[in-house]
């Protein structure tokens, strides 16, 4: 066996030459691979310049090269950042303390893939057995449909044969798996002494003579010059509530659907915080939100909510406090999925370490603050299987107590010691103290800033004690 050492095992540190991203002066540093380093300074010193705005910015642009131009053209352009050299990168995961996606869909459950782990479970050992464990996702329609196919046989023959399929969900049908119920005002909705073409609309974007008006006053089914109050029954029911129906409009191919229907599609969609201003008070004007009165807001079919473990439905799991459910979970006594509860308890276990025990996996990813978020983007990566990578934290401690603080650290000391390199900018001395390495940029914020005033360990850094953040960690170390 050749135990001599190759070149790749050189290429163990993240090389950056030149940087002068914002305020950035001309910045080389070396920064050790499968290491914790922490970035501190004064706020505007240019730590998130040189660790987002130059290293994770360039991994991303470079991993974003490697999708088809088709990909690309729904990707944000990144450009490359103002730097004249970097080496040794590896893939780049920012765990910022961006809030989470709008979707209504996205809750803690789906974001951390705990509510993945418990579909399997369930599919598994809850009685009666319904199906797999799509049969226990609110994000699945149960449908099913038959009809013919045309099969080539292997001597050129055609042959027709009936085909039937069946998908098993667990998707509320009346709520579409949002779990809430929108009960209209339609006063609201429009002017009923007016007609279409004279702008009884009173929607955000539904003005007299816009495409979105006309293709009502023109598909023939409502008339366009006559007051709303005037409508026959039919065709205020068009009008209204009509199920999506293909048509021809203005000689293309369309799909007319009631107004109704189509505002509840069109802005219920995303989260009501992430509207813009006048859509959100239309919003709130026009629509009463409920529970679900079918799934009582679980998102789930009455099928899926009777299969149970011990007489817990998966819809009741999810209601639990995280803390709960870990305790549920590790009473657990099913030898043939034991894997499977050893590594649903530790995400559980995770998050409760993190002091999210207090959450709820049905809980909408949406409503969770920055600090949530970003702790909740962190447990999803200790799960994964991934190594090699550059994780890059944002201030993590961020809102936290001292005692969640150190569990934090620990966190942060595991994604490293799976073998990635792990970046942190931050200003907590409980976390910079845990850092293999500390690069403080300074002296100064903004045009007194973007230079690296020391670089090594945290003892070099107490010891040096010519910086700011050297004497305010000597202080702490003190303590």
């Amino acid at each position: 066996m050749n135990t001599q050492p190759r070149s790749a095992d050189a290429h163990d540190s993240i090389r950056v030459h030149g940087a002068r991203e914002n305020n950035l002066q001309d910045v080389d540093v070396s920064l050790p691979k499968r290491r914790l380093t922490a970035f501190t300074g004064v706020s505007g010193s240019g730590k998130s310049s040189l660790v987002f705005g130059t290293i994770a910015a360039e991994s991303q642009r470079l991993i974003n090269e490697t999708y088809p131009a088709f990909v690309q053209g729904f990707m944000p352009a990144l450009g490359r950042p103002d730097v004249d050299r970097l080496e040794g990168l590896t893939t780049a995961i920012i765990v910022d303390q961006e809030r989470l996606g709008s979707n209504p869909r996205s809750t803690v459950g789906t974001a951390t893939d705990a509510n993945a782990m418990l579909r399997v479970l369930f599919s598994r050992i809850a009685t009666p057995h319904i199906g797999g464990p799509q049969a226990y996702s609110f994000n699945v329609a149960s449908a099913s449909g038959a009809g013919a196919v045309t099969l080539e046989r292997p001597d050129g023959s055609t042959t027709r044969e009936k085909r039937e399929f069946s998908v098993v969900g667990g998707m509320c049908p009346r709520c579409e798996g949002t779990g809430t119920s929108h009960d209209v005002d339609l006063g609201a909705l429009y002017d009923d002494t007016l007609s279409l073409d004279e702008g009884a609309l009173t929607i955000p974007g539904y003005k007299a003579g816009g495409w979105m008006v006309r293709f009502y006053s023109e598909s023939g089914l409502v008339p366009g010059d006559v007051p709303i109050r005037d409508f026959t029954r039919k065709q205020l029911d068009d009008f209204l509530w009509k199920e999506p129906t293909k048509m021809k409009f203005r000689g293309i191919n369309s799909t007319y659907e009631g107004l109704v229907p189509r505002i509840r599609k069109s802005m219920f969609t995303k989260d009501r915080e992430s509207m813009q201003p006048h859509i959100r008070e239309f919003v709130d004007r026009a629509f009463t939100t409920v529970a679900c009165p079918d799934c009582e807001g679980t998102r789930l079919s009455a099928a899926t909510r009777s299969s149970t473990i011990g007489g817990m439905s998966i819809a009741d799991a999810c209601a639990l406090e995280i803390s709960a459910l870990a305790d549920w979970v590790r009473d657990l006594d099913e030898p043939s999925v034991a894997p499977l509860l050893t590594g649903l308890t530790q995400l559980l276990d995770s998050l409760v370490h993190l002091g999210l025990g207090y959450l709820s996996l049905e809980r909408p990813s949406g409503s969770l603050s920055g600090g949530e978020a970003q702790r909740v983007k962190m447990v999803r990566q200790l799960g994964s299987p991934l190594t090699d990578v550059t994780y890059v934290f944002d201030e993590p401690t961020t809102g936290l107590h001292p005692h969640d603080i150190a569990r934090m650290n620990e966190l942060l000391l595991q994604l490293r010691d799976k073998g990635n390199t792990v970046l942190v900018v931050e200003h907590k001395p409980e976390t910079i103290a845990i850092a293999d390495r500390v690069v403080d940029l300074g002296p100064g914020p903004g045009a007194d800033g973007g230079r690296i005033v020391f670089e090594g360990t945290v003892a070099q850094l107490v010891a040096d004690g010519s910086t700011l953040t050297g004497r305010h960690l000597a202080a702490y170390v003190g303590e």
